[in-house]
Protein backbone atom coordinates (compact mmCIF):
# COMPACT_ATOMS: atom_id res chain seq x y z
CA UNK A 1 0.00 0.00 0.00
CA UNK A 2 1.12 3.23 -0.60
CA UNK A 3 1.28 6.34 0.85
CA UNK A 4 -1.42 8.37 -0.80
CA UNK A 5 -3.48 4.82 -0.54
CA UNK A 6 -3.18 5.02 3.16
CA UNK A 7 -3.82 9.31 3.09
CA UNK A 8 -6.74 8.59 1.80
CA UNK A 9 -8.11 6.10 4.06
CA UNK A 10 -7.43 8.39 6.49
CA UNK A 11 -9.04 10.96 4.68
CA UNK A 12 -12.52 8.96 4.27
CA UNK A 13 -12.49 7.56 7.92
CA UNK A 14 -12.23 11.13 8.74
CA UNK A 15 -14.86 12.40 6.63
CA UNK A 16 -16.95 9.80 7.62
CA UNK A 17 -17.12 7.72 3.92
CA UNK A 18 -16.90 3.98 4.60
CA UNK A 19 -17.59 2.75 1.55
CA UNK A 20 -14.60 3.86 -0.05
CA UNK A 21 -12.18 2.60 2.66
CA UNK A 22 -12.04 -0.64 0.64
CA UNK A 23 -11.24 1.27 -2.51
CA UNK A 24 -7.55 2.34 -3.43
CA UNK A 25 -6.50 5.22 -4.24
CA UNK A 26 -6.73 5.66 -8.18
CA UNK A 27 -7.72 8.36 -9.95
CA UNK A 28 -6.86 11.37 -12.03
CA UNK A 29 -6.44 13.63 -9.65
CA UNK A 30 -3.05 12.08 -8.16
CA UNK A 31 -1.43 15.05 -8.43
CA UNK A 32 -4.07 17.56 -8.17
CA UNK A 33 -3.09 19.61 -5.10
CA UNK A 34 -5.69 21.59 -4.98
CA UNK A 35 -7.89 18.99 -4.53
CA UNK A 36 -5.60 17.49 -1.85
CA UNK A 37 -5.93 20.95 -0.10
CA UNK A 38 -9.52 20.92 0.27
CA UNK A 39 -9.12 16.81 2.04
CA UNK A 40 -6.59 18.11 4.37
CA UNK A 41 -8.37 21.26 5.19
CA UNK A 42 -11.78 18.72 5.72
CA UNK A 43 -9.88 16.86 8.62
CA UNK A 44 -10.11 18.24 11.95
CA UNK A 45 -13.19 20.65 11.43
CA UNK A 46 -15.10 18.48 13.81
CA UNK A 47 -12.59 16.22 15.20
CA UNK A 48 -12.13 18.38 17.90
CA UNK A 49 -15.14 18.84 20.51
CA UNK A 50 -15.09 22.84 21.74
CA UNK A 51 -17.49 23.53 24.33
CA UNK A 52 -18.95 26.89 24.54
CA UNK A 53 -17.68 27.19 28.11
CA UNK A 54 -13.49 27.28 27.22
CA UNK A 55 -13.24 30.81 26.57
CA UNK A 56 -16.29 32.23 28.61
CA UNK A 57 -17.41 35.37 27.56
CA UNK A 58 -15.94 38.18 29.59
CA UNK A 59 -18.27 40.00 32.63
CA UNK A 60 -18.88 43.88 31.30
CA UNK A 61 -15.87 45.99 32.62
CA UNK A 62 -16.61 48.42 35.70
CA UNK A 63 -16.70 51.87 34.64
CA UNK A 64 -14.50 53.92 36.34
CA UNK A 65 -15.74 56.72 39.15
CA UNK A 66 -16.81 60.14 37.63
CA UNK A 67 -14.40 62.66 38.83
CA UNK A 68 -15.49 65.11 41.82
CA UNK A 69 -15.54 68.24 39.92
CA UNK A 70 -16.03 71.85 41.25
CA UNK A 71 -18.24 74.35 39.45
CA UNK A 72 -15.71 75.82 37.06
CA UNK A 73 -13.95 72.26 36.42
CA UNK A 74 -18.09 71.40 35.33
CA UNK A 75 -18.77 73.98 33.00
CA UNK A 76 -15.13 72.70 31.43
CA UNK A 77 -16.40 69.06 31.10
CA UNK A 78 -19.62 70.70 29.61
CA UNK A 79 -17.86 72.14 27.18
CA UNK A 80 -15.76 69.96 25.70
CA UNK A 81 -18.71 67.52 26.07
CA UNK A 82 -20.79 69.53 24.06
CA UNK A 83 -18.37 69.43 21.08
CA UNK A 84 -16.95 65.35 21.77
CA UNK A 85 -19.65 63.65 23.13
CA UNK A 86 -17.22 60.63 23.54
CA UNK A 87 -15.79 62.02 26.99
CA UNK A 88 -16.99 59.87 29.68
CA UNK A 89 -17.11 61.37 33.55
CA UNK A 90 -14.36 59.29 34.41
CA UNK A 91 -12.11 60.42 31.78
CA UNK A 92 -8.27 58.95 31.65
CA UNK A 93 -5.50 61.56 30.28
CA UNK A 94 -5.73 60.10 27.23
CA UNK A 95 -9.36 60.28 26.62
CA UNK A 96 -9.19 64.00 27.75
CA UNK A 97 -6.38 64.39 25.41
CA UNK A 98 -8.07 62.74 22.06
CA UNK A 99 -11.51 65.16 23.30
CA UNK A 100 -9.33 68.14 23.14
CA UNK A 101 -7.62 67.36 19.68
CA UNK A 102 -11.31 65.98 18.25
CA UNK A 103 -12.61 69.82 19.82
CA UNK A 104 -9.36 71.79 18.35
CA UNK A 105 -9.83 70.58 14.52
CA UNK A 106 -13.47 71.64 14.78
CA UNK A 107 -13.36 75.26 16.62
CA UNK A 108 -9.21 75.76 15.11
CA UNK A 109 -9.52 79.17 13.61
CA UNK A 110 -7.98 77.96 9.69
CA UNK A 111 -10.94 75.06 10.13
CA UNK A 112 -13.84 77.71 10.17
CA UNK A 113 -13.85 78.15 14.14
CA UNK A 114 -13.51 81.37 15.83
CA UNK A 115 -10.29 82.65 17.74
CA UNK A 116 -12.43 83.27 20.87
CA UNK A 117 -13.78 79.81 21.43
CA UNK A 118 -10.48 78.27 19.95
CA UNK A 119 -8.38 79.82 22.90
CA UNK A 120 -11.66 78.93 25.73
CA UNK A 121 -10.84 75.26 24.26
CA UNK A 122 -7.42 75.42 25.55
CA UNK A 123 -8.37 76.95 28.89
CA UNK A 124 -11.02 74.61 29.37
CA UNK A 125 -8.22 71.69 27.97
CA UNK A 126 -6.15 73.17 31.24
CA UNK A 127 -8.45 73.49 34.07
CA UNK A 128 -9.67 69.88 33.11
CA UNK A 129 -6.08 68.54 32.70
CA UNK A 130 -5.07 69.90 36.33
CA UNK A 131 -7.97 67.39 37.70
CA UNK A 132 -6.21 64.64 36.80
CA UNK A 133 -2.70 65.36 38.39
CA UNK A 134 -4.13 66.94 41.68
CA UNK A 135 -3.97 64.48 44.32
CA UNK A 136 -7.50 62.68 45.77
Amino acid sequence: MSFQASFRQILNEKMGNPQAEATSYQGSDKSDPAHMAFLIGQIGRFDIPVSSKAYPRPATRPQRKAHVLSALELQSFEFLKSYNHDLPAGFTEAELKKAFRHCAIALHPDQGGSTELFMELKEHFEILKSVLTRKP
